[in-house]
């Protein structure tokens, strides 16, 4: 993929005082703001069946580092996706099996103290533990959707960069 096949779209958010953009493959939905699957799954397919088999395969290993810059977004996501083992060691087990990321608690504890409190998680206290659910589900989908396109922004430069190599 080249970058003339790529097109920059206002998201209709604003960071500062511009705009924030993103990159989009040309064709599909011209309303950025549509929040429907299809504009969603806008990734060329060959990148994602090319990534899919690299982590499938193993051959491919995130960072900590990586993870703890989208932590917040990761695990709000856990949250959302899981049925129970929202506390913080079910999360931490399972950033570790999806990631290999060895997280310590002073990582993980204070990012969900701070999702609790701005309102978009909620704590309920049980016996011995405390679980996490998601109270503001359109700003966790808002700090999902923000971050994973930021990241495949960066993947589809850097994957569209290897023509010129």
């Amino acid at each position: 993929m080249s970058g003339d096949n790529l097109r920059r779209v206002a998201t209709g958010k604003t960071m500062g005082d511009r705009p924030d953009e993103r990159l989009t493959p040309l064709g599909g939905s011209d309303d950025p703001r549509a929040n429907d699957t299809a504009s969603r799954d806008a990734i060329p397919e060959s990148l994602l069946t090319s990534v899919i088999d690299d982590v499938t395969a193993g051959d491919l290993a995130v960072d900590d580092g990586m993870v703890t810059q989208s932590l917040d977004e990761i695990l709000l996501a856990l949250i959302a996706l899981s049925d129970d083992e929202t506390h913080g060691t079910g999360l931490m087990e399972e950033l570790s099996r999806l990631f290999d990321a060895q997280l310590s608690p002073g990582t993980v504890y204070p990012r969900l103290h701070d999702l609790e409190a701005d309102d978009t998680l909620t704590v309920h206290e049980l016996v011995q533990t405390k679980q996490y659910s998601i109270t503001d589900t359109a700003a966790a989908e808002s700090q999902i959707e923000t971050a994973a396109y930021r990241h495949l922004l960066i993947g589809m430069f850097l994957h569209a960069s290897l023509d010129a190599l």
